[in-house]
């Protein structure tokens, strides 16, 4: 026969086990943000590949752009009830390409060669300005075909043009003096943030999520422990026990989304329209 006491180490135990999971993935995703970090670390003056900051010069890619990230996107109408019609999008896939051209770094030019697929950064502003819809005829277009079962399909896709200040990770192959020519470069990776500050905010973020995790399931399950048994307090540990269970799940799917690096982060959004009002369409994050 199950007793009172067995029944709560059992449940203490499903707990652990549960929290642990979450947090060991937590600590998997600080790693590989962790090995990024170091990857990006070499100094130009270094052999092999090392980080630049420069500046678009041109490139060659729609609208000057030297690379653009794309997410693959589907949208359905969602439950917008009588006063707003929108339709929310979800991810199908993505990828980033270099479209090649040209880029300056301390005074010199350096040329870029093209990638079909290379590993492209953007920021989160970037991809909602991207994302946004532009006009009153587009959303109209669009939710006809998000109310179907196949839904609304779209490519998002955020550019580095001219001008903007870029980073990149690869071997710069200088060019010989006096013979003419830009130096050249086939990045791995072409970032329109600074990716090493990007990484370490991902990894504080990472730290103090696994340190709050761990700390709430120690507090709670310390608290349900508490003498005597059973009794006020190590009921009321109990119940945060309970509750806290039922929180760990999705904050730590929100914790690893908020840590995914740009390349793979979620975009996701929705575009929003009034029926009131005649206001026209916005998007917005979701």
């Amino acid at each position: 026969m199950l007793t009172r006491e067995l029944m709560g180490a059992l449940a203490l135990a499903i707990l652990w086990v549960n929290t642990l999971l979450i947090a060991a993935a937590a600590l998997k995703q600080l790693a590989a943000v962790a090995a990024t970090l170091r990857r990006l670390g070499a100094r130009p003056d270094q052999r092999g590949a090392a980080l630049i900051e420069a500046r678009v010069l041109r490139g060659d890619g729609r609208g000057g752009a030297l690379a653009g990230h794309r997410i693959e996107q589907v949208g359905r109408a969602g439950a917008g009830g009588s006063a707003r019609e929108e339709i929310v999008f979800a991810d199908s896939g993505r990828g980033g390409e270099i479209y090649g051209g040209a880029v300056v770094a301390g005074g010199r030019e350096i040329a870029i060669a093209p990638a079909v697929e290379g590993e492209v950064w953007v920021s989160r502003a970037e991809i909602r300005a991207a994302s946004a819809c532009p006009s009153e005829a587009r959303f109209d277009e669009a939710y006809q075909h998000a109310r179907k079962p196949r839904g609304f399909s779209r490519t998002v896709e955020a550019r580095i043009g001219p001008g903007a200040p870029v980073w990149l990770l690869g071997d710069v192959e200088r060019a010989v003096d006096g013979a003419g020519g830009a130096d050249r470069m086939r990045p791995a990776l072409v970032s329109s943030v600074d990716p090493r500050a990007l990484c370490r905010r991902k990894l504080a973020l990472l730290s103090l999520g696994v340190a709050g995790v761990l700390g709430g399931l120690v507090g709670c399950t310390a608290l349900a422990l508490s003498r005597p048994r059973f009794g006020p307090l190590s009921t009321a540990g109990g119940a945060l026990c309970l509750a806290f269970f039922l929180l760990v799940q999705p904050l730590g799917t929100a914790l690893r989304d908020a840590a995914r690096l740009p390349s793979a982060a979620p975009a996701r959004g929705r575009w929003v329209r009034r029926r009131a009002g005649g206001a026209s369409p916005r998007a917005a994050s979701s």
